[in-house]
């Protein structure tokens, strides 16, 4: 099974986003915040579905991702999961798998990796969990029967937090009500006690003014009214009487604009109110819109039409597409040159290896010679020489020049060796020395040309699967030719998928019929019918007969303002006629008042200035007399309310009181100004705030209750979820395990730990009964994983996990893994990095994760097949 791409519509942080994986190995890269754990889990909820809440869009409800999967027998599966209501099976099940295996085996976060080792033995509890398949184990069934969560402590302690809770948040609004009421009372009695100030201040001005006017007038005065003036004649009742008329008469205004009769024309010309509509109705314009719409829609959809077209069956088509690969030309290539090289390697080596073995078994023969004399030695060493050339000059004939000399080389040692061979003791421990040399070099030969060897056999067999996959490519482009299709998989996909873009126009095609005949009918209701002509240009004429209409409305609704403005003009005119015969009576009253006082003019103008040179002899005298009888008038009603000493003794008494008020008020002095109409409340603030105050309960002891509640729950909490942790893993165990998994497991990890671990650890052994994983090391020491350093369990961990998604699977399952180099020093990186993309050559791996040295090692190994991903920090 191969993950093509994964569209993320909403998922956390997601929308909209798309992630294509490549079929080797993709590496996604990026800081933190730049969403690798959403991608992670989108990719793992596509497939198996039941994704964690906190993985939420940030915005919106929608929640919703999508994915195309291949299978190995070419079938291509599509997957669209709405999490608000997921009806799509688990595709996990196509491998032999189901969600709880997948996500055990296959899918690896950085949260199970730091998870291993939080609990004793939690190696082989975790790899139990995830391989286990046999129903009927004891253990397990024993182990869930006594794995009970206290339900009704949890239940309890929960009412006790919400208890807690509930009387703190008690505690604290009758806290904050009082310490608001205080504030409240307070400012109450400070504005209370300033009040008072301001008002007893503006008393005792007015009494203190009341004094001084009354002193005023006493001496003014004394005991004896004001003589007054005589009565006023008749004759200033006359010229009053005129110049008030002349005051209200209405000066007479020029009117402007047409006259009553001009505007009772345009109001006969006007046209009567149309018939019918005069502007698009909404229900027509809704169809007219959907149909516009639809003949958009389907226009863009026709010309997306699967071209060239062909007769070819859909299967067929995709079957070329799956097989077609571009890039396998450059990885025979690349797997040629590999092979030249390993061979030439493997050719130095046989030469190193022939030389050396010559030079180990001269070197022995002559240790034989000095060791024990004997007179045989030189003849066997002069034909071992012999011997040798010819070797070398067979050797050199057949083309092996490296190996000829090395070769002859050692046939002049052995000649020499002969030549110079004697009993002598002084030579044997340099000789025997000198054998041990050779032996060793020898030895260290065999082992470079036995690595040689199987780099050659290795490289040969790349070359073979790259030579196996450009030949699948060649028969499928010439498949292509024969059926006349383009070699392009894009292409053959669509053209796979005809039927359904066939399928799709069909639709479009009879929306646009149903919407041209909505719009149709809903023209033919407003008496626009006409077969001929098309339905844009049915609209078209529609609307200008509503603008026509619109322009007549627009002139008739004038009549009712122009009927309106012709009466305003008759009432104004009518006004002007009365102004002016009330001016003109006016006038002649005005002319007769200045005759009655002997005084003359026609003018306007010229009669008020005699009524006015009247008038300022007769004010002063009236002014004097008018104030001194109001002066008099003010002076007995200022005796009336008491004698002078009455009011001077009652400001006295004022005086004192105001220090009082003035004392009582300076005790709010640091109180702010507070609004005057909370004074009234000032008492009854007050007594509330001591009622309050004998009431009030205590905050601290209310939020050390809501510590210790919360805390017991926290502790009962966990331990359910232990439990329910336990029991789901343990079920999973029971469901998965089988008697075959730890051999098989075994194996795995014997071929991959070495490299891993950079040597340290050579072997590994799982207990059946137990699922234990030991590891032994170069030095034959067994050690159990669980009790290794963190980065090593780990590393263990991850191989475990891998192992089972490759025992488990019935084909090659993706292997979905975050962050899990994170423990691993620079050496062990690379290791497990290089090994990654090892297993990437037969199976799918998408790793995601943070370290800067993983895509720097991503940039510098990834190939044809793989793909890095830098992603950047999501939007807040």
């Amino acid at each position: 099974m191969r993950i093509e791409s994964v569209v993320a519509h909403a998922f956390g942080p997601l929308h909209d986003r798309t992630l294509p994986l490549a079929p080797g190995l993709t590496v996604v890269a990026g800081m933190n915040e730049s969403a690798k754990s959403s991608w992670h889990a989108a990719i793992r909820a596509a497939l198996c579905g039941a994704p964690a809440s906190r993985h939420r869009p940030w915005r919106g409800t929608a929640w919703r991702v999508e994915a195309m999967v291949s299978l190995e027998s070419g079938e291509i599966v599509m997957v669209d999961r709405d999490f608000n209501d997921d009806t799509a099976p688990d595709v996990s099940r196509r491998v032999g798998l189901d969600r709880a295996s997948f996500t055990s085996t296959a899918c690896v976060d950085q949260a199970q990796l730091l998870s291993v080792l939080d609990a004793a033995d939690g190696m082989q509890n975790h790899l139990r969990r995830a391989a286990a398949t046999a129903g009927t184990d004891g253990t397990v069934e024993q182990a869930l029967q006594r794995l009970t969560a206290p339900v009704d402590e949890l239940r309890e302690a929960r009412n006790r937090l919400r208890e807690a809770e509930t009387d703190l948040a008690v505690a604290r609004r009758e806290h904050d009500r009082y310490q608001e009421l205080s504030a409240q009372a307070r400012f109450a009695s400070a504005a209370r006690a300033r009040l008072a100030v301001q008002e007893h201040t503006e008393s005792m001005k007015g009494l203190s003014t009341r004094v001084g006017r009354l002193i005023e007038l006493k001496k003014r005065f004394g005991d004896s009214p004001p003589s007054g003036l005589a009565a006023q004649e008749e004759l200033t009742h006359v010229v009053n009487r005129a110049l008030a008329a002349w005051r209200a008469a209405p000066n007479p205004r020029a009117l402007a604009g047409p006259t009553a009769a001009t505007l009772e024309t345009e109001l006969e010309s006007l046209p009567k109110p149309p018939v019918g509509e005069t502007a698009l109705d909404d229900e027509l314009r809704v169809v007219a819109s959907a149909y516009a719409t639809a003949s958009a829609v389907a226009a863009a959809h026709n010309e997306r039409r699967p071209q060239p077209p062909t007769t070819a069956e859909p299967s067929v088509l995709r079957g070329l597409a799956t097989r077609l690969d571009p890039a396998a030309g450059g990885r025979l290539t690349t797997a040629s040159i590999d092979v030249d090289t390993a061979r030439q390697h493997q050719d130095h080596a046989a030469a190193d290896a022939a030389r050396t073995q010559v030079e180990a078994d001269v070197a022995a023969a002559r240790v034989q010679e000095i060791a024990v004399p004997n007179p045989f030695l030189r003849n066997a060493l002069l034909a071992l020489s012999c011997l040798t050339s010819l070797v070398g000059l067979l050797l050199f004939l057949t083309g092996q020049h490296l190996a000829a000399v090395g070769v002859v080389v050692a046939a002049l040692v052995a000649g020499v060796g002969g030549a110079l061979s004697r009993g002598n003791s002084t030579h044997r421990e340099a000789a025997v020395t000198f054998a041990a040399d050779r032996a060793s070099a020898a030895t260290d030969s065999r082992a470079r040309l036995f690595t040689a060897d199987r780099a050659l056999a290795e490289a040969e067999g790349q070359r073979a699967v790259a030579l196996e996959a450009v030949r699948i490519h060649d028969e499928a482009v010439a498949e292509c030719a024969s059926l006349r299709v383009p070699a392009d998989r894009e292409t053959l996909w669509r053209l796979a998928n005809r039927s359904a873009w066939e399928a799709d126009h069909a639709d479009l095609v009879c929306e646009v019929s149903r919407t041209e005949k909505a719009v149709r009918v809903e023209l033919a209701a407003r008496g626009k019918v006409d077969a001929a002509m098309t339905v844009p240009d049915l609209l078209v004429d529609y609307e200008t007969d509503c603008k026509v209409r619109a322009r007549q409305a627009l002139m008739a609704a004038q009549r009712p303002l122009l009927a309106q403005a012709l009466a305003d003009r008759r009432l104004a005119e009518a006004a002007v006629t009365e102004a002016a015969t009330a001016r003109t009576q006016a006038l002649n009253l005005l002319r007769e008042a200045v005759k009655a006082i002997g005084g003359t003019g026609d003018r306007p103008e010229d009669l008020l200035r005699a009524v006015a040179e009247w008038q300022r002899g007769w004010d002063r005298l009236l002014r004097e007399a008018e104030d001194e009888r109001i002066a008099w008038a003010e002076l007995q009603t200022l005796q009336a309310d008491g004698t002078l000493d009455d009011l001077e003794t009652t400001l006295s008494a004022a005086q004192t009181h105001q220090a009082t008020l003035v004392e009582a008020a300076l005790r709010y002095a640091t109180v702010p100004p507070a609004d005057p109409s909370s004074a009234p409340n000032a008492e009854a603030l007050t007594a509330t705030v001591a009622e309050l105050a004998r009431t009030l309960p205590s905050v601290p002891d209310a939020e050390e209750a809501l510590a210790t509640a919360t805390a017991a729950l926290a502790e009962l909490t966990a331990e359910v979820e232990a439990i329910d942790l336990a029991s789901r893993y343990l079920t999973a165990a029971r469901e998965k395990v089988h008697s075959t998994i730890a051999p098989a497991l075994e194996d795995t990890l014997r071929t991959w730990l070495p490299t891993v671990t950079d040597g340290r650890y050579i072997d590994a052994a799982v207990d059946p009964a137990t699922l234990t994983v030991r590891v032994r090391t170069s030095a034959e020491s067994w050690h159990q994983a669980s009790r290794l350093s963190l980065g090593t369990a780990e590393q263990i961990y991850l191989l475990l996990r891998v192992a089972l998604a490759q025992h488990l699977a019935t084909e090659s399952c993706p292997l979905l893994l975050d962050d899990v180099t994170v423990q691993a020093d620079d050496t062990r990186t690379h290791a497990v990095l290089d090994l990654l993309l090892q297993l990437s050559a037969d199976r799918q791996i998408v790793l995601f994760a943070q370290d800067t040295a993983v895509a720097e090692w991503a940039r510098e190994k990834l190939g044809e097949r793989d793909v890095l991903h830098q992603l950047t920090q999501v939007a807040a």
